[in-house]
């Protein structure tokens, strides 16, 4: 899920004290809140979409398939955002830590909000992937990566720079605490299918599903597999329930 975890709401206390009833998208870096963002206005609605991937098996002699539930997808929160820098309070209230957007002929427009906003999608320093970060508003704390941030601007000064934008943020939500997932002992007495990845193989799966990576032999026994390391990528994994 992509609500936010104990940890995040730690982080995002401060930050939520000084937003008041505004929304705000922060940065967090190691359970801190390092930059923030709060709206102008709040919006109108947001979508939390939640989804399940499923994948088919194809029966001999049979009209239907067999339908194989693969697991639980990311959440992802949708959100429209306007910026109008005609009634715009003081940018530097708006955005801290981030001085050079708030400054000079930017803070005339909007484009500085804007820019870091899109920088919410790029690679961060060392991290080598884009900053965490979080939105935050009444009851909702989601926390994950920002997706997309596709703006549309409305309205311009006679210079042309933009004093007017609308923007549709996407984020992706992000694993929650340890401490809070769900064991993978809670449903072990239920035979499922889980289709090998790059980024998994059978000892992962058996780790996730049974607690421990030892268990693979289970998977292997009921999938006819010989050698664990010569598995294809794409191939769907029969996984047995531990009173098999």
């Amino acid at each position: 899920m992509g609500i936010t975890s104990s940890i995040a709401e730690a982080a995002l206390g401060a930050a939520a004290k000084l937003a008041g009833s505004k929304a705000v998208i922060g940065i967090v870096v190691e359970d801190e809140v390092t930059e923030k963002l709060q709206v102008q206005f709040n919006p109108s609605e947001y979508r939390i979409t939640n989804s399940a991937s499923y994948s088919q098996t194809e029966r001999r002699k049979e009209d239907e398939p067999v339908v194989n539930y693969n697991g639980a997808q990311f959440s992802k929160l949708s959100v429209k955002l306007y910026f109008n820098s005609d009634d715009f309070f003081s940018a530097a209230g708006a955005i801290n830590s981030v001085a050079s957007m708030v400054s000079g002929e930017e803070d005339k427009g909007v484009t500085g909000y804007i820019d870091w906003l899109t920088s919410l999608t790029k690679i961060e320093g060392q991290e080598h992937q884009p900053p965490k970060c979080i939105f935050a508003w009444g009851a909702v704390q989601f926390l994950g990566f920002a997706e997309s941030v596709a703006v549309t601007y409305t309205m311009f000064d006679k210079s042309g720079i933009p004093t007017r934008a609308v923007v549709d943020l996407t984020m992706q939500g992000t694993n929650i605490a340890a401490g809070e997932r769900k064991s993978p002992q809670e449903s072990p007495d239920r035979t499922k299918a889980r289709t090998l990845t790059e980024d998994t193989n059978i000892w992962s799966i058996a780790r996730k599903e049974y607690g421990s990576s030892r268990e693979w032999r289970r998977i292997a026994d009921a999938n006819n597999i010989m050698n664990p390391l010569d598995i294809p990528v794409g191939k769907v994994l029969r996984v047995p329930s531990i009173n098999d």
